[in-house]
């Protein structure tokens, strides 16, 4: 009796440190994308790590707000270079027009001097180069101004085309997954699928079942997106003709490949 006492102990010790070791690795690997300014990824890691440890929420959410002030405070900068771009911009207008203004005084006085009539043609030179690099910059402050109010839109956990922002395809924050705020219901596969090609959530068509992996990841942010049931959810991904994937969402396991004849849970997703 004590022996097997002892080896349940261990095996509950083990399943902690392992837990405590996702949730650790999350969190660093979200502290070391936040170090080298890849704030995306770093707000992606700390979801999963309160994902893998929800009772350590509020340090996640310490984090993810010292995140987000970053990314205001670059925000922040982008503006006031755009308006320092735009002052030297409009002065670069001011002295171009006064350059202007002088070569053509200078063309119509018939007793100008040659020196003063190219003098006033490099003063115009002068003018058109301090414009044209007026430009360039206000165009790179346009650029950085832009990136960061599409950043803010597609956070994880924004709403955004339909839905809720819970997964991204790449760095830039323009491509990723979007889950609908609610479940549909529940279907059989092949109703479930049905269901999903037909919806119109929100103004949008193009919804679908998520695969397995997006499945996996829908969980992972399960509180970030919300509403979910302690219920199995179907997944796209088929094993053959008779079953298909789902996971339950009570506790986690995935990849079940269970009959398509039985009616589960699903929430649809679809891709920006």
């Amino acid at each position: 009796m004590n022996k097997i006492f002892l080896f349940l102990i261990g095996i509950f010790l083990f399943a902690e440190a392992k837990s405590q070791t996702t949730y650790a690795e999350a969190i660093k690997q979200g502290d070391d994308a936040f170090n080298n300014g890849q704030y995306k990824v770093a707000i992606n890691k700390y979801f999963a790590a309160e994902a893998f440890d929800p009772s350590k929420k509020d340090v996640v959410k310490e984090k993810l707000n010292l995140t987000f002030d970053r990314i205001d405070a670059l925000r922040q900068e982008a503006i006031s270079s755009k308006k320092d771009a735009v002052d030297a911009l409009t002065e670069a207008q001011t002295q171009k027009n006064k350059a202007d203004t002088a070569l053509v005084e200078a063309q119509n006085q018939k007793k100008i001097t040659e020196v003063a009539l190219e003098d006033a043609k490099k003063q115009k030179l002068l003018a058109d180069s301090a414009l044209k690099e007026a430009q360039i910059q206000k165009n790179k402050a346009d650029s950085n101004f832009n990136n960061l109010q599409e950043l803010k839109k597609t956070v994880i956990g924004a709403n955004y085309q339909g839905g809720i922002v819970f997964y991204w395809n790449d760095k830039t924050g323009k491509h990723g997954l979007i889950a609908a705020e609610n479940d549909i219901g529940e279907f059989n596969w092949q109703q479930a699928k049905d269901t999903c090609l037909h919806l119109n959530i929100n103004g949008y068509t193009d919804w679908r079942l998520p695969t397995d992996d997006e499945l996996s990841s829908l969980y992972a942010n399960r509180n970030v997106v919300g509403n979910f049931e302690l219920a199995i959810y179907w997944s796209s991904t088929e094993f053959n003709a008779l079953k298909a994937a789902c996971q339950t969402f009570d506790y986690g396991i995935a990849s079940n490949y269970n009959l398509k004849s039985l009616k589960y849970r699903i929430r649809p997703v679809r891709a920006f």
